[in-house]
């Protein structure tokens, strides 16, 4: 398993001192890794989403919060590290 971790910090969280919940989103086409990751973060009290595809996360609204991106680089369709370079 190849991964690629991203991680943001938005203007809108370090404005209202860090006090949202950062959240992790997976990125992996393998429904048992992304729900084995899901609950390794689910385990430490993270806030997580996990999604099947790189269109399907990008379909999905985000809040503008604190988070980290776990990306399989090996995805059907748009690859993590085209999705990382766009």
């Amino acid at each position: 398993m190849e991964l690629i971790l991203s991680h943001q910090r938005t203007s809108s969280a370090k404005s209202t001192g860090g006090t949202a919940q950062p959240i992790v989103y997976v990125v992996d086409d393998d429904a048992s890794v992304r729900q084995a990751l899901a609950r390794l973060f689910r385990s430490v009290q993270m806030a997580v989403e996990a999604f099947a595809s790189a269109q399907e996360f990008l379909a999905k609204g985000r809040p503008d919060i604190p988070s980290c991106l776990v990306l399989d680089v090996r995805l059907p369709g748009l690859s993590g590290f085209d999705f990382q370079a766009e």
